[in-house]
């Protein structure tokens, strides 16, 4: 169902603006506040992740993770993961959030 799909980090100042894109497409309608751009820059340079779901050339989803600390362990917060709605119940969110959990685990992080 999720064929073609690639997930991966998202690194450009580019990308995180067009997260931020994907926060108001998904979210237009609870009137919700989204995070500006900075936050997924600051993620991304603090050991946070950010990470987009593609289909082709374009971004079909991400999750937004903030590192954190308890004790002398890190950890991350997943802050917020959306899919287009054109994209939702075709495993997506499934394959950002094992994407998540494999590239925390590929860095010693274990809990999310």
């Amino acid at each position: 169902m999720s064929e073609g799909i690639i997930v991966r980090k998202c690194e450009s100042l580019e990308e995180f603006h067009r997260c931020v894109e994907l926060q108001r497409e998904i979210w237009k309608e609870a009137e919700l506040e989204v995070e500006p751009a900075t936050i997924f820059v600051v993620a991304s340079h603090t050991g946070g992740q950010v990470l987009g779901a593609f289909d082709g050339d374009r971004l079909v989803g991400y999750t937004l993770a903030l590192v954190g600390l308890r004790g002398q362990v890190p950890y991350l917060h997943s802050h917020m993961t959306g899919v287009k709605s054109e994209y939702r119940d075709r495993g997506v969110g499934r394959m950002l959030k094992l994407f998540q959990r494999d590239e925390a685990l590929g860095r010693g992080i274990r809990l999310i």
